[in-house]
């Protein structure tokens, strides 16, 4: 667990021009007694084409439970404890790219060995940046992939590897673009919905978003889109448990180049939207190419779409807040936010918008915001209390783990 959960979400903030991308190109026990629920299984699934389409399901292997308590760090062992030994399955389905274009993506379904009498809850996890594709939830089914821990405390686990990672690879990843984000996640939680139905694998309705980092990024944007898209057979998530996010991308990369204006001022200049966009097209296109090169290195083999960048570099701030932002709407169910003051990768100042801002929109009920408790609680160093605070509050309102 330790080594690829950290690992989605680590960064070293250099001083160098590889600090505007790789600052945001890195990211990330059982549960009450409560009255038993009634398995609902329909044998005859409607699985119709185009988008949330099930492609096929491809067993991958089946995951101890003793290894799955072994690959956690520590500090996390102490406080989770494993129930489930889970099988893992590699999806397919179809969604759309960012240009609307269909295309058939993947991701990994993780399935708790239980009694098949028991109606699980169902938990959708968005992962962490990830450059290299061996490291996508359906090409990553191991004891230390969250995804697989989250199935092995007793949820029904969809993890979308998201487009341009797994079957999609070499398309280009719809990085901070919040709608084509949203898509691919909520297709893959129809299209699995539908496929556990298939193989008679019964839930009991309830739903839960999570992810750290981009992950975080992600199930916000997909918080946002059910909800806004909500109809009568719309079934919200129970709770969204989520950690360190870029929300408003601009404050992200705002912050990111006035502490590199502090340190070079001359490449602070020379990286700046405003120079940037004097100098034409050409030259913002060869600097953000720059950019994604350095940021990613020679071996990432990820195509990372660079709209969010190149709207940034050209100043079109009202292009980023319809595309990217996703901190300012109306929730209509519980949203947990977690995040570490002292975070240098995604500032905290993300969480805290969005949190205030959406407070003030609805019941404060719906909001709340944990402070990490490391010291310093960086983005990297709070993935450990991240993961423990998630599991402990999403098992608190979860039946049938």
């Amino acid at each position: 667990m330790k080594s690829h959960f950290l690992r989605s979400v680590s960064l070293s903030k250099i001083l160098t021009i590889t600090t505007l991308m790789s600052a945001l190109v890195a990211g990330c026990g059982g549960g009450s007694s409560n009255a038993p629920v009634t398995p609902v299984v329909t044998p005859d699934v409607a699985n119709p084409l185009g988008s949330g389409h099930f492609e096929a399901a491809t067993f991958i292997k089946t995951v101890n439970v003793a290894d799955v308590a072994a690959a956690l760090p520590t500090d996390v062992a102490a406080a989770v404890k494993p129930l489930y030994s889970v099988d893992t399955y590699k999806i397919t389905y179809t969604t759309t790219d960012a240009a609307g274009r269909s295309v058939i993506a993947s991701g990994l379904a993780a399935i708790p060995r239980k009694a098949t009498s028991i109606a699980s809850p169902v938990l959708s996890y968005q992962h962490a940046t990830i450059k290299i594709d061996a490291g996508a939830p359906s090409n990553h089914a191991t004891a230390d992939e969250p995804a697989v821990l989250f199935a092995s405390l007793g949820y029904l686990v969809s993890a979308t590897d998201y487009v341009g990672y797994g079957a999609s690879k070499g398309l280009p990843h719809p990085y901070l673009l919040a709608t084509p984000t949203a898509v691919s996640v909520i297709d893959f939680m129809t299209a699995t919905s539908r496929w556990r139905q298939m193989k008679a694998i019964a839930d009991n309705g309830q739903v839960f978003l999570t992810g750290y980092s981009e992950g975080a990024y992600a199930s916000m944007a997909t918080l946002r889109l059910l909800t806004q898209n909500k109809t009568a057979s719309t079934i919200l998530p129970v709770s969204t448990y989520i950690g360190a996010g870029p929300y408003d991308v601009v404050l992200t990369l705002n912050a990111t180049l006035d502490a590199i204006r502090k340190d070079n001022p001359i490449l602070g200049a020379l990286i700046s939207p405003g120079f940037l966009k004097i100098l034409g097209a050409n030259d913002r296109a060869n600097v953000r190419n720059l950019l994604l090169l350095s940021a990613l290195g020679t071996q990432s083999d990820i195509s990372f779409d660079p709209t969010f960048l190149d709207n940034f570099l050209n100043d079109d701030y009202s292009s980023i807040t319809v595309q990217s932002n996703v901190y300012d709407w109306t929730p209509q169910s519980p949203i947990q936010f977690f995040h570490g003051r002292d975070d240098t990768t995604v500032p905290y100042a993300n969480t805290d918008l969005a949190f205030h801002t959406m407070t003030k929109r609805v019941a404060p009920s719906l909001t709340e915001l944990t402070d990490c408790p490391a010291k310093p609680s960086e983005h990297l160093a709070c993935v450990p209390s991240f993961l423990i605070n998630d599991i402990t509050r999403l098992s608190a309102v979860a039946r049938g783990l």
